[in-house]
């Protein structure tokens, strides 16, 4: 009698059977990491930091990271075959392994897209978010591909006519917007929230943060509420695509918008970002 082999796991694709190896735990449970940014000519001034946030969320999750050297490589063989001067580009590091949702992926794969950069508004209006953000959330704080509560957050923004959505946490604490982190002038103090509110450490947040002293203003970090934002002398989004814009709006509330320090503030952070000279 002939051995009988135990299939341990078949999987079926539009009733087909599927045997083409793909990042399964990350089609699955959303299991992986990504960074974002603008390449204008040249790797992002703050290549490294990404690269360092993107190995913390590996880390998190138990996703196996390749070499820096290598993720550099990769990326930068992709634009290269782009052809492409001034690209939006995004990493992902996706996993395979066990389709039992808590076991450990095995592999990790790197998925790279590039496209053109578009030049983005100065001035965007934003909407809070119908749901609340919990603040002890681990997925806040690395730029997890479980991305469907922004996705349904700025689908809402859009569908009403805005932007970007802004999330409140469950105290109703400010966070960050859908995709990019959020400031605002008072009396010459730059306010945003702090990490503890639960968002993303961005890096471009870090680098304003930075800079600030430089452009004589103080900064505080910590717990606001809407209103904080809304009777401040100006506001701001920023990522590492768009690098700085003007909030204008939240909702029906109409927010000041100071050219004089937008411009400042701009300028001083595109050109540590490298996008001007």
């Amino acid at each position: 009698m002939d051995d009988v082999v135990e299939v341990r796991e078949l999987l079926f694709l539009d009733g087909e059977l599927f045997e083409k190896k793909i990042p399964l735990r990350s089609l699955l449970y959303a299991e992986g990491v990504f960074e974002t940014f603008r390449w204008k000519g040249s790797p992002p001034v703050y290549f490294e930091k990404h690269l360092s946030r993107m190995k913390s969320g590996a880390e998190l999750l138990s996703i196996p990271f390749p070499t820096e050297k290598n993720i550099k490589n990769f990326v930068e063989e992709s634009v290269k075959k782009s052809n492409i001067a001034d690209a939006y580009v995004k990493i992902c590091l996706l996993s395979s392994g066990p389709t039992t949702f808590y076991e450990k992926a095995e592999k990790e794969h790197l998925l790279t897209i590039i496209k053109k950069h578009n030049a983005q508004k100065e001035r965007v209006r934003a909407h809070v978010a119908s749901f609340r953000r919990n603040s002890s959330s681990p997925l806040l704080r690395i730029k997890s591909m479980n991305y469907l509560e922004n996705v349904i957050a700025r689908r809402e923004a859009k569908t009403m006519g805005y932007d970007e959505p802004i999330f409140l946490n469950q105290r109703d604490e400010i966070t960050e917007g859908g995709t990019t982190n959020l400031f605002w002038m008072k009396k010459n103090v730059l306010h945003t929230p702090s990490v503890n509110c639960g968002l993303l450490p961005g890096i471009t947040r870090e680098a304003l943060i930075s800079l600030a002293p430089n452009l004589d203003f103080e900064v505080r970090e910590g717990r606001f509420n809407l209103e904080d934002v809304l009777s401040s002398d100006c506001a701001f989004l920023t990522n590492s695509l768009i690098g700085v814009v003007a909030v204008t709006a939240i909702d029906d509330h109409k927010i000041n918008f100071d050219r004089e320090i937008y411009i400042k503030i701009r300028d001083a952070l595109f050109h540590k970002l490298g996008w001007i000279s």
